[in-house]
């Protein structure tokens, strides 16, 4: 498997991180092949920068998730960045998904809100995130990249 095809989505996902997860994915699959290990149908992506933390930042952990249709094309189901919030305890939570298989999208200050009744304020977001997701992968800020089926 060298490149794989993704079903369209609302959002604009550029070709560049389809691109990205799809050799990412490649050279998991290589490696578990070598390991005997059977594909899946869903993968999940993490991107984390180890140095993150509550105190001093750094680059926040990001969740993808794909999963493989009966097409064979493969589709994004979501798109999840995570933060840490509170003063005293600080947990990592979600600040920020994009639900593409549920059709909505979340931030931390507005909550839950439809593509559907809010498509361009969805699309712009996601185009920011996005950009700069990839950036920051180009600059190797996320020393640790794992898949998962």
């Amino acid at each position: 498997m060298s490149v794989i095809s993704f079903t369209p989505t609302l959002l604009p996902i550029s070709n560049k991180l389809k691109s990205l997860l799809s050799q990412t994915l490649c050279d998991y699959l290589t490696q578990a092949l070598q390991l005997n290990q059977q594909s899946a149908e869903r993968y999940t992506f993490n991107f984390r920068d180890t140095s993150y933390n509550a105190e001093n930042g750094g680059f926040r952990p990001i969740e993808i998730s794909i999963h493989q249709q009966s097409s064979s094309k493969w589709s994004i189901e979501y798109i999840t960045e995570f933060a840490y919030f509170g003063n005293y305890y600080p947990e990592l939570e979600r600040s920020m998904d994009f639900d593409i298989s549920n059709n909505c999208w979340f931030t931390s200050h507005n909550g839950w809100l439809s593509f559907k009744n809010h498509q361009q304020d969805a699309k712009d977001l996601y185009q920011l995130w996005e950009n700069n997701f990839l950036a920051y992968v180009d600059m190797e800020a996320y020393d640790q990249i794992e898949v998962n089926s």
